[in-house]
């Protein structure tokens, strides 16, 4: 097997000292747990640059970026109120060096596999289980460098990732006049006094996990569309009106949600649901575009099967779309309100178990992961984690496809070889109706 060879193990701590203080979490940080986010970014040296993604940059860089983002260089911990904390000690976060003597042309790094992720992605030890971030650079024998990043949900959700690695990029490129600090200030999402719940939140449950149906077998498989075939697919859902009103997330998911219930072969009455994530920096009043937190929630579109597979993708866009809409700032208000008062009550909240009729969506999707640039240039490819559970797909951009979208879905075998087939056949009716306009 393979075994990558580390040169070095430290850490990088904040420049300057920092403010040594406790910071509590919110209520949504608390939903994520203990779990863990991780994205591989590989950087080829197409310049032949000598001094391509030196460690001493990065590294100082880092630690610079540090100073404002300096919970991440802490420590997640447990209060003795039993919340989850974070205890901002400035002891640094988790570097490593390695090399391996692969070229990257000889690796498959999407899907993701666990062998790439052993790889390049620093593991998960006891040890190391306060940590709020760990980072491998990888020197291959090309000349190429792999960036693997593990990242504890707990405090870092996609935007606060992309947030800090942004920063950091910039600092190491010397361009410290756009770089917008971050706001730990968590005090928005606070829940009100009294609480007042007006909604309900079906993607959200309090009752025990019962459904086991996401532990059968899976397999990973790529997918792609090109910036034209999402042009295309964004005139069909809007019928040839403003192709703006439908964003990018909403026609992908529609057009895949479509498909899962086409390939399922589900019975037409048969209530199918889209589960995904929802950003609420900008739809919260007042707006918190720089906080850096979790600041997502999970939101379920649903309809019967029968609409979904026989309406077309834009009355599916339009489902889609309609949920997320839901979000105003009186829902997030009444969700937040809701976790409060069931954490009161000693009572867990967590998503609610899908069936075989509901899909997961994932997404980074507008998130600057793509244009990271150290002063090398930008990753030549960026694969994020993709875990072993089944209906789930991953949306994120493609920048080897010309803009474009890729779409790595987790499926049981036989429905998979299904999927791929009425995949297929909407990308050779999107050709077909471009080829006679």
């Amino acid at each position: 097997m393979t075994t990558v060879e580390i040169l070095e193990s430290s850490l990088v701590v904040p420049a300057e000292d920092t403010p040594r203080e406790t910071l509590s979490l919110s209520n949504i940080d608390s939903l994520n747990g203990h779990k863990y986010n991780c994205t591989i970014y590989l950087f080829k040296n197409n310049l032949g640059a000598r001094d391509f993604f030196s460690v001493e940059v990065l590294k100082s860089a880092l630690a610079k970026a540090l100073e404002l983002f300096y919970p991440v260089a802490g420590r997640h911990m447990v209060g003795n109120d039993g919340c989850d904390q974070i205890d901002c000690n400035g002891q640094g976060v988790l570097f490593l060096v390695a090399r391996l003597e692969h070229t990257a042309n000889s690796l498959q790094f999407e899907p993701m596999s666990p062998e790439i992720r052993e790889l390049f992605v620093p593991r998960k030890e006891s040890h190391t289980s306060s940590l709020l971030l760990m980072l491998q650079v990888t020197y291959l024998k090309c000349g190429s460098v792999v960036l693997g990043t593990l990242a504890k949900h707990i405090l870092i959700d996609g935007r606060s990732a992309a947030h800090l690695f942004d920063t950091w990029c910039r600092i190491a490129r010397g361009n410290l006049t756009s770089i917008v600090p971050p706001s730990f200030d968590n005090a928005p999402l606070c829940a009100r006094s009294p609480p007042k719940i007006c909604f309900e939140f079906p993607a959200y449950t309090t009752d025990p996990s019962k459904n086991k149906d996401n532990q059968k077998p899976c397999v990973l498989s790529l997918f792609k569309l090109s910036k034209e075939q999402i042009r295309h697919l964004k005139i069909r859902c809007s019928k040839g009106s403003n192709t703006a009103f439908f964003s990018t997330f909403c026609v992908v998911s529609a057009l895949v949600w479509k498909c899962y219930c086409k390939a399922q072969g589900l019975a037409p009455g048969t209530k199918s649901r889209l589960c995904f994530t929802a950003d609420i920096r900008n739809r919260v009043n007042p707006r918190m575009p720089a906080y850096f937190g979790n600041a997502a929630i999970r939101m379920f579109a649903a309809s019967e099967v029968s609409k979904i597979t026989s309406s077309p993708v834009g009355d599916v866009a339009g489902v889609v779309k309609a949920e997320i809409d839901r979000l105003t700032d009186d829902y997030i208000r009444s969700f937040i309100d809701y976790v409060k008062v069931m954490l009161d009550k000693k009572i867990s909240v967590r998503d609610t178990d899908t069936s075989e009729a509901d899909l997961r969506i994932r997404t980074i999707l507008g998130m600057p992961f793509c244009d990271l640039n150290f002063g090398w240039g930008p990753p030549q490819l960026v694969s994020w984690e993709r875990t072993t559970e089944n209906r789930v797909a991953y949306i994120t951009n493609d920048q080897e496809n010309d803009a474009g979208i890729k779409i790595v879905l987790s499926l049981d075998l036989s429905t998979m070889k299904q999927f791929e087939k009425v995949f297929n056949e909407e990308l050779m009716l999107f050709a077909d109706e471009q080829n006679n306009n």
